[in-house]
């Protein structure tokens, strides 16, 4: 019998969900969807004023996002975890840091918190972080690419107390569900940011389904223009 959490009834329309290729690819797009998201409201050349923060236990595809994304190296805020808590980040730490750049100046606007970091298997703290990111209108994403999956079980479900604060959240079926590589899922709350940053719409694409908006282009959810069957 499945347990009765869902994750996918916490990202509804106008959420939903895609497989992506790797957690790599799915921290991208959100990133870029919440980069646009934030630049449609503070004006594009702020661009070089956002900041993202992450524990230092947050998988380096993180950084390797921003990179491609454009946001500047200084602005990417590696938050030091606290061992004493299994290496979870502190609320704490990153409010400080928030208030620090909100100062000077910067704009906060995408936080990532983990479920299972690689290098250390901490657990982020999701509620606080959650409450952080609405509290400054900041997109919040969830990487539980490594130990979400344990979370359909339910003594380990515990770790997504928090979950419906996201804004984004994405886990790999490749690694605990025993799938074949490669399947990353990701979820988001508002599909719309994630085509406003991906969409494009070339003369030799359109076609009268996409027009009429009766399927879903998923073209639009990833970096690549094709997907095999998944």
């Amino acid at each position: 019998m499945l347990p009765s959490f869902s994750i996918a009834s916490l990202f509804a329309v106008p959420g939903g969900g895609v497989i992506q290729g790797t957690a790599s690819e799915a921290v991208l797009v959100v990133l870029l969807a919440a980069r646009d998201r934030t630049l449609k409201k503070h004006g594009k050349k702020s661009l070089e004023k956002l900041v993202v923060y992450a524990s230092d236990q947050t998988h380096s595809a993180l950084q390797k996002a921003c990179q491609i994304a454009g946001i500047f190296p200084e602005n990417f805020r590696v938050v030091k975890a606290d061992c004493s808590k299994n290496y979870a980040v502190a609320p704490e730490a990153v409010t400080e840091a928030i208030s620090i750049d909100l100062s000077s100046g910067l704009i906060p606007f995408f936080i990532c918190a983990t479920v299972g970091t690689t290098s250390s298997s901490a657990v982020d703290p999701l509620p606080e972080l959650g409450n952080i990111a609405q509290g400054h209108d900041m997109w919040f994403h969830i990487d539980a690419a490594y130990a979400g999956s344990a979370c359909i079980c339910p003594e380990y479900r515990h770790h997504l107390d928090g979950v419906e604060k996201a804004d984004s959240f994405n886990m790999n079926a490749h690694k605990w569900f025993l799938t074949n590589f490669d399947c990353s899922l990701l979820w988001v709350k508002d599909r719309s940011y994630l085509v406003e940053a991906l969409s494009t719409n070339p003369e030799f694409l359109k076609n009268k389904a996409s027009q009429a908006n009766s399927v879903v282009d998923f073209k639009d959810w990833q970096i690549p223009l094709g997907r095999r069957f998944r």
